[in-house]
């Protein structure tokens, strides 16, 4: 007997030409997403571009009364971000009851017991379908165009119960801008050896891959319209976060995800996962598809992911992983080729892993064949039991607020008495944006045997988001005997450098709700030191100074910055000094730096999140190609050179291809190496940060080892945790405070070596540190093997070379914008001088 899912491959029109032809149960209307391209989704070699995809999502919402075509904002390049909602159109005409219900059931204390009933049982389900964030991985884009086609047309019984039963959000893209940058590279380097070779930029204008790794930070503006949408708008019961990744292991990942599993997950999320992953798993091999895996690579711990985020916010955030193409090209792989998803020596059947796939030729349309399969089988089970899954979503609701009133923490309190205000806007703002509540005390009041006054800030967890807020708060401790996936540690407050207190209990009564990050810090104020100063004075305690410093230098305004005395970080007018006993004075800071920040033709993540740090900080730069070095005299055109953490095959050789243009081969080595010598012996000021400092470590035989290379990976390893650091008493470390957290991953830490003589290279000067790990307890949050191995050493050394100086960090100051609290140092190093 032929069940629903053994004729899964002709009802989701992809795997035969079949497939692609009008169903007899009334598709005839709408065009298809093959009538609307000319061809074939999934077609070996093509790929739709974004005013093709946009265009037929448009065409769908005009003829389809099915579906409803919203714009979310603007992309960072400019384009709609758009997003279609697909459902009956009796469920349509009444969508905003829908949405104000969903709310109610993400936040039950929102409306009364027997409207939370009402609520689940008129109400439905809210799925969000996100593909092709990473636009190198573009099945799913073209798969959500056929997906949204069949769910808004078919007129056969399992898709009508789909658009009754549940509402369905499918966005186009979640990363438009790269859709048309991959697009077009693969499109013009088809035929050649570069065909489905990495591009000359990164596909996201700053972050490229590293676009997941923002959904608690918020920087891009994709990841704030999207999680707008989530958790102002409309409030999912589940999201799905189509994914692609290498060729040789599973041909398709599902949840359940491998320990460690956070315990901040609601226990009825992690449950949903599980079970809308296995049911997936057993419809996808009821339909003949083999290679499917679920329980390795991606653990349930990490914070910061598109799917990781979401669970945090009591919705069922499912990541898949479908084996890649060459782009759009096919691959041919021979099962000796295929490796074991679990680790093992042998290719073959687990109890995660139960039909390995056979080898042969993969293609797009094999892509899309398991994504719509997957994407079946969760609206399959979604539809079935839909006020189950709405009653799961509002238990988790309900167990999180009574943790946070009866659990530990009770909550958080943000003191007053802290004043890098830029840096607490940017906190409290990505907290409101993302759905968490604040409020400030409208009275003084003591905690702890403290006394706080009214304004300060406070976050109580007895909210649907309580969780997620103490994930982001909380010093982590990693499980002991597992791997992380990505970082261990991510606790927000210390990256910001921020004092939160952790209330362990109640929280005072005489509070109000705020409604932006201006109301909140209403009650905070600047840095005290600058009530002693000139009119005019900045902090470098507060970021903006950085900003305001930069406008006033390039407007030839002269500061000075004074390194000792109570206003010590204190930068004055160089106007005003004269007001200010002598032994206060330090640097004269005359004009802007000329700040060159060196891209590799080989696009570089680290190098776009240094870009928008200096961006967002109002830093004026220039990129720097390995043309512009190579040409050498480079003090006429550069004060200061930043060269971001980049592998030392990157510096060495670049990009290399018989193809690509004579301009974009190559690296530093050679020529570009000898210019870069050349700029600091002249007096330049060179900067490198993590891997790439190493490198030059070498180059040029500097007096400096990095210790946890001598150790190797068998006696220290850290892949992402929060530490703390304490600077070197100096002028470049004037103001600081006595600690400050910082991220280290995969980092480095300095030893000072003695210069022998006769000097191996005259050059070089000595080299001191101005900030050290601490001697004891470095690790905050995290995990960190080996911690003593980094204990009293350096992070940050400097050094002269020739007349020029330079800075190595061994982290970087600007990691994914999540280190805000050391973004300063970085901006230590660019304006001053030692």
């Amino acid at each position: 007997m032929r069940t629903r899912f053994s004729t899964l491959l002709l009802t989701t029109a992809i795997a035969t030409f079949a497939l692609f032809t009008l169903s007899e149960h009334g598709l005839a209307a709408v065009p298809s997403p093959a009538d609307f391209l000319g061809r074939r989704i999934g077609t070996d070699f093509e790929l739709a571009d974004w005013t093709q995809v946009s265009g037929y999502y448009r065409e769908l919402a005009k003829q389809s009364p099915h579906v409803q075509l919203n714009s979310a904002g603007k992309t960072t390049e400019g384009r709609d971000f758009l997003y279609a909602v697909i459902s009956s159109e009796e469920n349509l005409e009444r969508i905003d009851e829908l949405k104000k219900y969903s709310s109610w059931i993400a936040d039950p204390r929102q409306c009364t017991e027997e409207g939370l009933q009402t609520a689940i049982s008129d109400g439905r389900p809210i799925l969000f379908i996100t593909p092709s964030m990473h636009s190198n991985e573009p099945a799913s884009t073209e798969m959500g165009m056929h997906l949204a086609w069949q769910l808004a047309t078919s007129d056969e019984k399992e898709w009508t119960t789909f658009r009754e039963q549940l509402v369905v959000v499918i966005l186009p893209s979640l990363n438009p801008d790269g859709v048309d940058h991959i697009v077009k590279w693969y499109r013009a380097k088809q035929g050649t050896s570069e065909e489905g070779s990495e591009m000359l930029k990164l596909y996201q204008y700053y972050t490229g891959h590293d676009n997941n790794r923002d959904w608690f930070s918020l920087t891009q503006k994709e990841t704030q319209l999207l999680t707008r949408l989530l958790y102002k708008e409309w409030f999912p019961q589940v999201l799905w976060d189509p994914h692609q990744y290498g060729s040789q292991k599973e041909r398709f990942f599902v949840p359940p995800y491998r320990d460690p599993l956070n315990p901040n997950l609601d226990p009825g999320i992690v449950a949903g996962i599980n079970a809308l992953g296995n049911r997936a798993i057993l419809d996808m091999t009821e339909a003949g598809l083999s290679g499917i895996a679920c329980g390795v690579s991606y653990d349930n711990w990490w914070n910061g992911g598109n799917r990781s985020v979401p669970c945090r916010h009591n919705i069922i955030g499912l990541l898949t992983e479908a084996a890649s193409v060459n782009i759009a090209s096919p691959v041919f792989i021979k099962k000796s080729d295929l490796k074991d998803p679990l680790g093992r020596s042998e290719y073959r059947p687990s109890n995660l892993f139960i039909s390995p796939w056979k080898g042969g030729w993969w293609r797009l349309s094999d892509i899309h064949q398991y994504q719509l399969a997957f994407g079946q089988s969760i609206m399959g089970s979604l539809s079935r039991e839909p006020e189950f899954w709405l009653k799961n979503a509002t238990a988790a609701a309900q167990r999180t607020i009574e943790q946070g009133r009866h659990g530990s923490p009770r909550g958080w309190i943000i003191p007053t008495d802290q004043h890098d205000l830029a840096t607490l806007q940017r906190l409290t703002k990505l907290l409101l944006d993302s759905g968490i509540e604040l409020h400030t005390a409208t009275a003084s009041f003591e905690l702890a045997g403290r006394t706080y006054p009214a304004g300060t800030l406070i976050i109580g967890r007895d909210q649907p988001y309580g969780n997620y807020a103490k994930d982001l708060f909380e010093f982590k401790n990693f499980p002991s005997g597992e791997t992380p996936y990505d970082v261990a540690g991510w606790s927000l407050g210390a990256l910001f450098g921020l004092h939160i207190v952790e209330a362990k209990e109640a929280l005072p009564d005489a509070r109000q709700k705020v409604a932006s990050s201006q109301a909140a810090l209403a009650a905070f104020k600047a840095d005290p030191r600058l009530r002693n100063a000139p009119e005019g004075s900045l902090s470098t305690g507060n970021l903006q100074s950085w900003t305001e410093l930069a406008k006033r230098l390039k407007n030839s305004q002269p500061h000075v910055l004074v390194s000792q005395g109570e206003l010590a970080g204190t930068l004055i007018p160089q106007s005003a000094i004269s007001r200010l006993p002598s032994a206060e004075e330090g640097e004269v800071l005359e004009s802007l730096p000329r700040i060159g920040v060196y891209a590799p033709w080989d696009p570089s993540m680290d190098e776009g999140w240094l870009r928008w740090t200096l961006d967002t900080s109002g830093i004026p730069y220039q990129r720097v190609r390995n043309e512009t070095i190579a040409a050498g005299q480079l003090n006429d055109l550069f004060d200061v050179l930043i060269v971001p953490d980049l592998s030392s095959r990157t510096l060495e050789a670049g990009r290399s291809s018989l193809d690509t243009e004579l301009p974009y081969l190559g690296g530093l080595e050679g020529a570009g190496l000898a210019a870069l010598e050349e700029f600091v012996i002249s007096g330049g000021k060179l900067i490198a940060c993590d891997t790439s400092a190493n490198w030059l470590v070498k180059q040029w035989n500097l007096p400096v080892k990095d210790l946890t290379l001598e150790a190797g990976r068998s006696e220290f390893h850290c892949s992402g945790s929060v530490v703390r650091s304490r600077p070197v008493t100096s002028r470049l470390t004037a103001g600081l405070p006595e600690q400050i957290p910082l991220m280290f991953a995969h980092s480095k830490a300095w030893e000072m070596t003695d210069i022998e003589e006769p000097a191996e290279n005259e050059l070089r000067g000595e080299f001191k540190s101005h900030l050290n790990y601490t001697q004891t307890a470095p690790l905050i949050s995290g995990h960190m093997k080996g911690p003593e191995v980094i204990a009293g050493k350096s992070a940050w050394t400097s050094g002269s070379y020739g007349k020029g100086t330079i800075h190595l960090f061994g982290f970087r100051p600007y990691y994914r914008g999540w280190s805000q609290s050391t973004f300063g140092l970085l901006f230590r190093s660019l304006f001053l001088s030692e």
